[in-house]
């Protein structure tokens, strides 16, 4: 069966098996890559996949179940594994969307353009930038890794209130790291961008980048033990404020496990924090009409100068709180619904990143992020190795490393001092300045 067909006759079996209500959901992906070692393919990739799963509902009990065959035969069986599990699952509180026109927005999401990229502008993309990144300097000796890929989906979700939307999107993406060398010292520089047009590639530029990016690490050493302002490039800033996004799911919050129950309407941060969660941006790979519960989505605001205005809400998590959802449902066909955003963004500032490195007499500009298994969402606690370098005066003084970062992300929400006019130019849904924090401790 094709994706559409699919979907319709797991509805219809849904119905037959007396569902009192049921959603579904079906998805179809391709993947192409390359990568390249030293002037050749060291490896190709052509992966597809799809699936098809069901969430129904018996006497207010969910049951769940997928496959990832599109037979008749199996089909069946999946919804009759739904309708078992839900013999053995607790009562769930929640109402299914009801079908509604979705904005006339073009959201960009899909180019046929990428569509026609072939193996041979994929190795040829390679290529080139392995080979303008190895000419840029002596010190360079190793580009090990350099990928470039492509990628489209499609899915569609029908419930049996009425729903029943379709999605599709394609992107292309490349990327390389290099590493440079000069006596012990070794680092790495990395540069990848995407969208969703083979002609957004300047290899000039980015391999350029990467090389940049490992020279200015080498000789990098720590610092003296102590606290420090600091100031996130748009580099690292969206995974410092990624990595807690989970304390502003409801469903986190009515599980006890978010220090900001209780906070909305007051002030959680500094007032040049404003955080929104906008799906709507033509061209963001995040936008989307609908969440995977089938919801219509919105623009929503989430902190507003400082203030809490929301948390996000599923189906279930709104129910719960008796208000409308936020369209932040998060379904895979194969799994139970959870919550996420889809473009987050955090307002500029007005000052540029060096007006910010200017302001204290000395500070760290952070670049590089090394794992997060020291950072919390729960408790908040921040722990992290970092790379970057010392400024004193504005001017870049050395580069660091083996240095960590230590505080707490609830406490550094009001010691924000200032968000940079610029955004990262890398192909993401989560947009944040260069952040300016007025004291953070770190460990050399």
């Amino acid at each position: 069966m094709k994706l559409e067909e699919a979907v319709e006759f797991m509805s219809a079996e849904a119905k037959r098996q007396m569902a009192d209500s049921f959603d579904v959901i079906g998805v179809e992906s391709d993947e192409s890559g390359v990568e390249v070692f030293e002037g050749k393919v060291k490896s190709t990739e052509i992966a597809s996949s799809r699936g098809i799963g069901i969430r129904l509902f018996k006497d207010g009990r969910p049951g769940i179940a997928y496959t990832e065959k599109f037979s008749a035969d199996a089909i069946k069986q999946a919804v009759t594994d739904a309708s078992a599990h839900s013999r053995i699952t607790d009562r769930m509180e929640l109402d299914l969307p009801e079908g509604v026109k979705l904005p006339d927005i073009d959201l960009k999401s899909y180019n046929e353009e990428v569509e026609i990229i072939s193996f041979d502008q994929m190795i040829e993309l390679g290529m080139k930038l392995e080979q303008i990144a190895l000419s840029q300097d002596k010190k360079i000796v190793n580009v090990p890794f350099l990928g470039v890929s492509k990628s489209s989906g499609r899915s569609v979700i029908q419930n049996s209130k009425g729903v029943y939307y379709t999605r599709k999107g394609n992107a292309v993406s490349a990327g390389l790291g290099v590493v440079a060398k000069e006596g012990e010292s070794s680092k790495m520089g990395v540069y990848s961008n995407g969208g969703r047009s083979y002609s957004i590639f300047d290899t000039d530029f980015m391999s350029k980048k990467a090389v940049e990016r490992a020279l200015e690490l080498l000789g990098a050493e720590p610092v003296e033990s102590k606290q420090y302002p600091v100031v996130f490039s748009n580099r690292v800033s969206s995974g410092i404020i990624g990595m807690f996004l989970a304390p502003y799911y409801a469903e986190l919050v009515q599980k006890g496990q978010s220090r900001l129950a209780d906070k909305i309407g007051q002030k959680i941060a500094s007032e040049d924090f404003t955080m929104t969660c906008d799906p709507h941006i033509p061209g963001f790979p995040g936008s989307r009409l609908f969440d995977s519960e089938g919801v219509a989505t919105k623009k929503t605001p989430i902190v507003k100068n400082g203030i809490l205005q929301t948390f996000l809400y599923n189906l279930e998590s709104s129910k719960k709180a008796g208000i409308a959802p936020t369209g932040n449902g998060s379904r895979s066909y194969a799994g139970k619904a959870g919550t996420s955003t889809s473009n987050l963004i955090v307002d500029k500032g007005t000052k540029s990143v060096e007006e910010l490195l200017f302001i204290y007499p000395e500070c760290l500009f952070i670049t590089k992020l090394e794992g997060s298994s020291g950072c919390s969402a729960i408790s908040g606690e921040i722990s992290i190795g970092v790379q970057g370098f010392l400024y004193q005066n504005g001017k870049r003084i050395r580069p660091v490393d083996r240095i960590t970062l230590n505080s707490n992300y609830f406490d550094l929400l009001h010691l924000i001092r200032g968000f940079s006019n610029e955004y990262n130019d890398a192909f993401s849904s989560v947009k944040i300045p260069d952040i300016l924090v007025e004291s953070m401790y770190v460990a050399g």
